[in-house]
């Protein structure tokens, strides 16, 4: 995918004096970034657990990162497969998983390096999660892949759990038009939020510069984008319907911390 150049974040990083393009967000620092960003973000975590609860069997979760959700779901006491392809992440959420705090019950955890529509697992889930949005960093073959194999993973009553951001309800913006937040992070740095996007090809180019200070009084940079599709729910159900799922529920969820690019999320429950 890729999105037509965003003038908001070229202005900022020429301010900046940030002369190197934006790495990918999913690089090795840029991992730990978005680790550091997503810490303590209890969006979703309450809808998953009350839907997961309602399932039996071992949990296979999809794009795990650092385990954000991972760290809730081993707290229900059930063996839990954790894929990723990032290894930065897995590394971080192997590190994670061997302390007390993150999985006080011990509960076995298998991870496992590979993109979450080309995975191969052993055995059958009786709960399968896909959390953050992010069926949204696939192409539409990318999702049909996960969605065929989410399907052949399943027990015969076991459920798909993923949240979806409801596109059909936000109007586009025009690709140079780009939203800009600015949020603290920690007491010596900052962080920027842009997001551009393409309807036109059905894309969101969302970039996040990082700034910190040092104790003198200087300055580094840091920048990182990730593409992600302009995707509307009703597309999303046509392609799930088709692979042989059936969405059996849907759930509002709450955002623990609002803004203006990140409401009307929603938990889908689909089964076999």
């Amino acid at each position: 995918m890729s999105t037509a150049p965003d003038e908001t974040v070229d202005a900022i990083l020429r301010i900046l004096g940030h002369m190197d393009p934006p790495e990918d967000l999913y690089s090795v620092s840029g991992s730990r970034l978005y680790d550091q960003i997503t810490a303590n973000d209890l969006t979703e975590l309450p809808e998953i657990l009350a839907a997961a609860r309602k399932t039996s069997g071992p949990i296979l979760e999809l794009a795990s990162g650092s385990g954000r959700i991972t760290r809730p779901l081993l707290a229900l006491g059930r063996p839990l497969t954790a894929v990723d392809s990032s290894p930065e992440m897995l590394a971080m959420l192997k590190e994670n998983a061997a302390t007390k705090a993150f999985n006080p019950r011990g509960v076995q955890l298998e991870l496992l390096e590979a993109d979450m529509s080309r995975f191969d697992v052993d055995g059958r889930f009786g709960c399968v999660v896909l959390g953050a949005s992010s069926i949204t960093l696939l192409d539409p073959a990318g999702r049909w892949d996960l969605f065929r194999r989410v399907r052949e993973c399943l027990t015969p009553d076991g459920k798909f759990l993923l949240t979806v951001l409801n596109a059909d309800n936000h109007q586009a913006p025009a690709s140079n038009d780009g939203r800009c937040t600015v949020s603290a992070l920690g007491e010596d740095s900052f962080l920027i939020t842009a997001e551009g996007r393409d309807p036109a090809n059905g894309a969101r180019h969302v970039t996040m510069i990082h700034v910190s200070f040092g104790v003198d009084g200087t300055y580094r940079s840091s920048a990182y984008a990730s593409d992600v599709a302009f995707l509307s729910n009703s597309l999303l159900e046509e392609e799930i319907t088709a692979e042989g799922l059936t969405i059996l529920e849907r759930r509002p969820v709450r955002i623990a911390s609002p803004s203006p690019g990140l409401d009307d999320v929603e938990l889908w429950v689909c089964g076999k």
